[in-house]
């Protein structure tokens, strides 16, 4: 499972993220996760909590071999 912590990093790496339209947004969702770009509020984020366009593992992945570069 995902975190939210790793749902916003994806989205600021993810060159296909792509905002929700405003009316198509959770309303129960809180002011504070719409202010910030996330999986979440992703057109491509399914109502299942996955992407239809298949890119949270890769990006993932991209992210945690950035991070191994680095050490």
């Amino acid at each position: 499972m995902t975190s939210k912590e790793q749902l916003r990093k994806i989205a600021i790496y993810c060159d296909s993220y792509n905002l929700k339209e405003e009316d198509t947004l959770n309303i129960t969702s809180n002011v504070y996760e719409e202010k910030y770009e996330s999986c979440e509020n992703c057109s491509h984020f399914t109502k299942d909590g996955k992407c239809d366009i298949d890119l949270i593992d890769k990006v993932l992945s991209s992210l945690a071999m950035e991070l191994d570069l680095k050490r």
